[in-house]
């Protein structure tokens, strides 16, 4: 860890008092940002701002839902005129259903979370990283992102789409200096998937896949990924997809 990495820098963290998005948010303030983050659950962020608290972090945990538009400006505005780095990592399950059981509120509630909320702050910070001349956005994807097996349909989709989302802001933004890449997490430690519904015949097909899954990582694993590429040392990586998932995707 180098607690100058991001020294003056301000940072926005989604899903921030959870898993990997919380371990993101304490990894950027201990490496010298200011960190901005968000979270729906107010038991969640009471928690995350208690343990903060006591690291004695510069972490500021706002209630927003990025499936809604309000929301997502009112976070934005929140961390103030200058953001430096965007990460992506909220995100939600969908119980392993395939698309022969899935409600259509799965699907729109997966979508608006795992995509178009995503799309929503990518949008929504652009205009002040032109403004200031750069700036770095890394969203969290999943192994799901490379296949239908580890995930259910809706899950499996919108990580797909991921993809293609961070790609195209690579390639239409990196002149303007702003940087778009994705972090690709196998299964990690988190309370996401101790939530997720483990019954039923997608989950044990599902489960055919993860034959070759290695243990299960731990969420700072993840954000020193998603801190090294918002980072100016990796400042020629645009539209990358980098995995972390010990080795998984490689089977």
């Amino acid at each position: 860890m180098d607690t100058q990495r991001h020294a003056g820098k301000v940072a926005l963290v989604t899903g921030a008092a959870n898993g990997i998005g919380r371990a993101t948010a304490e990894r950027l303030a201990r490496e010298g940002a200011r960190v901005v983050g968000c979270n729906i659950s107010d038991e969640a962020r009471a928690r995350a701002e208690e343990r903060f608290a006591g690291l004695e972090l510069d972490i500021e945990l706002v209630k927003a839902d990025i499936a809604v538009q309000e929301d997502v400006n009112r976070l934005v505005a929140t961390a103030g005129p200058r953001i430096d780095l965007l990460a992506n990592v909220a995100g939600v399950m969908d119980g392993y259903t395939a698309l022969g059981d899935l409600a259509d509120h799965t699907w729109h509630r997966v979508l608006e979370v795992n995509l178009t909320g995503l799309m929503r702050m990518c949008r929504a910070v652009l205009p002040g990283m032109i403004e200031q001349g750069g700036g770095a956005i890394v969203s969290v994807g999943s192994r799901a992102s490379l296949g239908a097996g580890p995930a259910g349909v809706a899950y499996a989709t919108t990580k797909h789409g991921v993809l293609g989302l961070v790609k195209s802001i690579a390639y239409y933004y990196g002149p303007q200096g702003i940087r778009s890449n994705a972090a690709l997490p196998g299964t990690v430690r988190s309370e996401m998937h101790k939530s997720s519904d483990r019954t039923g015949w997608a989950f044990e097909r599902a489960s055919l896949a993860k034959a070759t899954m290695p243990p299960k990582g731990e969420p700072d694993e993840i954000a020193a990924l998603i801190s090294w590429l918002g980072s100016d040392e990796a400042s020629f990586v645009n539209g990358a997809v980098v995995s972390a998932d010990g080795g998984w995707s490689a089977a």
